[in-house]
């Protein structure tokens, strides 16, 4: 015989052979309990970066690889799984969880399943045969011969169809050219995990200092744990094409996660593309639901200038019944310069919550402020509250009109202080139009388009001055 004829009858015996089950790609599963290594980076707008390590074993060919244990909000085509030099991915599919009652009902029509009741005085259950036989607008089941509509009672199952799932599952078709155990790194975008920035500051009047503790509240809504994850927290808004394609917005997002995505030893903080990236200290673990608070930033303490602040808008383009309004209470304002130094870092904008020692040394909570996104050496100002024993009061006692576009106003102010020790009040008049001050009584500074005093007030006493404004509008 030939050596082609042979050829030819053994390939057609092997076609012959080959069974249908051995045509069809192996399957494999990846469940969370192979995962090695797990980091989060957490964005400012409700984006996360996802970066899971896992160990697979994988045969020589094509199989189909079902991952559970990510995240239900992933964004689908944010999705890059690593599998080696030797393999590809060649297709994957994100399947949502979609177990439910009424599709786990669906899935039994035409079959016989145990109806569980409960006697209504001794509570005892039993079970009833009953065949479903529609759940179109509700429940039809025949028991004992009878159609019975949405029968009392609870419906036992045997197990879950296997093409209803209680959590989403990323369905993958990889191809491996040697089979084995090897590490999964899958990476993807997701939704649902949240930080911000959460200051305590503590006042120390004596010695004129504020120490700042720094956290990273950090939310799930994710609807999936991770757990000890290393977590990292980005200060700046990353783009978001919310109109365009997931693809664009992957592409957005990758130039500006990738160092996140790196396998390096991390850092404090590192910035990468006009944001900032901070390495929470240790690994965390956030339930699904949860709201965790994390050190965020090493204590810092600095020099703090306390400042009693009363800003009016002075009434120059026309007179005011009764001369003016009641007395207002200036603003507690604390400032403070984020130090130039080795230890010190940019401060992620969030919310500070002021505290300080009362007489007898106890912390009592003066209030709280939002800080901005700062810089090393950047300028801060909080303002907690306002002080309760010192009033302003501010009275127009003089209006003149000179012309369509001349007006002269004249104010008497006067700054009281109720407490036991002397106060400055730093007094700001924002002045609209274009304005000059004609006269002051006390000595005064412009500073862009206010006009600001400074004043004195010894314990128990009050100070009033005077000024006359000209506006032309």
């Amino acid at each position: 015989m030939r050596p082609s004829m042979i050829r030819v009858r053994a390939a057609a015996a092997a076609a012959l052979l080959m069974t249908p089950a051995a045509a069809m790609a192996a399957e494999r599963a990846s469940v969370a309990a192979d995962r090695t290594a797990l980091a989060v980076t957490i964005y400012g707008n409700g984006l996360s970066l996802v970066k899971d390590h896992r160990s697979v074993e994988l045969p020589v060919g094509i199989s189909n690889l079902d991952v559970t244990g990510v995240s239900p909000k992933m964004l689908p085509d944010s999705v890059q799984l690593g599998l080696g030099k030797d393999s590809r991915v060649l297709t994957q599919t994100l399947r949502p969880a979609n177990l439910n009652p009424r599709r786990l009902l669906e899935a039994h029509v035409g079959q016989t399943l145990n109806l569980i009741r409960d006697h209504p005085q001794t509570g005892a259950q039993s079970a009833v045969e009953a065949t479903l036989v529609s759940v179109q607008g509700g429940v039809i089941a025949r028991i004992g011969g009878r159609l019975v509509s949405n029968p009392q009672g609870r419906w036992s199952f045997p197990s879950i169809p296997a093409h209803l799932r209680g959590e989403p599952v990323l369905a993958a078709q990889v191809e491996t050219a040697n089979g084995g155990t090897r590490r999964m790194a899958m990476r993807y975008l997701s939704g649902g995990l949240t930080w911000r920035a959460a200051y305590t500051a503590s006042w120390d009047r004596a010695a004129e200092t504020l120490r700042l503790h720094a956290w990273a509240a950090l939310r799930n809504g994710a609807g999936i744990d991770f757990d000890n994850a290393r977590v990292k927290v980005v200060a700046g808004q990353v783009r978001r094409v919310s109109a365009a394609p997931r693809s664009e917005l992957r592409k957005a997002m990758m130039m500006g996660a990738q160092a996140a995505m790196e396998d390096a030893a991390p850092t404090v903080r590192e910035a990468l593309a006009g944001y900032h990236f901070y390495s929470l200290p240790q690994p965390v673990s956030l339930k699904r639901g949860e709201q965790v608070q994390a050190a965020l930033l090493a204590p810092l303490t600095v020099s703090a200038t306390r400042e009693l602040v009363s800003e009016g808008h002075p009434a120059v383009f026309g007179r005011v019944r009764g001369g003016g309004g009641r007395p207002t209470h200036p603003a507690v304002r604390l400032s403070f310069t984020n130090p130039k130094d080795d230890r010190t870092q940019p401060l992620p904008a969030g919310t500070v919550r002021l505290y300080g020692n009362d007489a007898a040394g106890a912390a009592q909570f003066l209030g709280e402020d939002h800080l901005d996104d700062t810089p090393v050496g950047g300028q801060v100002t909080l303002s907690g509250g306002n002080a309760f024993d010192v009033t302003v009061k501010r009275r127009q006692t003089d209006f003149r009109r000179i012309d369509r576009h001349d007006n002269e106003a004249a104010f008497r102010l006067e700054v009281h202080n109720g407490g036991a020790k002397s106060e400055t009040v730093k007094v700001v008049e924002t002045v609209p139009g274009d304005w000059r001050l004609m006269d002051s009584d006390k000595p005064h500074t412009r500073e862009d388009n206010q006009a600001v005093w400074r004043i004195t007030v010894p314990a128990k006493q009050t100070v009033a001055f005077s000024y006359r404004v000209h506006v032309r509008n």
